[in-house]
């Protein structure tokens, strides 16, 4: 009878070391990586995703907010011009996590501040962009684009450099939100 016994308790120690193991904090669930912290979309000024020093160094005018309406509810946006350069630099709220998003045609999933983002380029041959998806919260994220607008702008070569600048932009917006809250 103690033989069972001592089984029954090896099996159950055995049981609760894996559910143990499967709920770590450094497990991540999904494609990302676990956030430092939750950044708050819904109520957070989106506008302050770039400082007016930020704004000054990316030759910006200052935010222009706004609201339009996706299938899957209401968002926020904040856009940022550039008449002498020729990009251009917008945040989005979305009404749904960042996760959806993977998979996309031509989409990377990446790291930018310690965030798991998914980076999606899109039309290289007329004006390029390049689109961010960050992991923002479980229910919510935001999504950030930077635009080539000028016309010596739309070169398929210049993709790479609309990303390069679309993760810098990105990795400050993440790091104002985030301080914002």
């Amino acid at each position: 009878m103690a033989r069972a016994s001592r089984g029954r308790t090896t099996v159950l120690l055995v049981a609760i070391a894996a559910l143990l193991t499967g709920c770590g904090a450094d497990v991540p669930a999904g494609p990302f990586p676990p956030r430092p912290a939750d950044i708050d979309t819904t109520s957070v000024d989106i506008c302050a995703g770039l400082t007016p020093h930020q704004q000054a160094a990316l030759g910006v005018e200052p935010g222009v907010p706004g609201t339009a309406e996706l299938s899957e509810g209401p968002t926020r946006t904040c856009r940022w011009s550039s008449f002498d350069d020729g990009y251009n630099y917008s945040i989005q709220t979305l009404p749904v996590p960042a996760a959806v998003t993977v998979g996309s045609p031509d989409s990377t999933v990446q790291e930018i501040s310690g965030y798991g983002v998914v980076q999606v380029p899109a039309h290289a041959t007329s004006v390029p962009q390049c689109m961010t998806y960050v992991d923002t919260s479980d229910t919510v994220g935001i999504r950030t684009l930077t635009q080539a607008t000028r016309p010596d702008k739309r070169d398929p070569t210049l993709i790479e450099e609309v990303c390069r600048r679309a993760e810098v932009f990105t990795s400050q917006v993440i790091e104002n939100l985030r301080s914002a809250r």
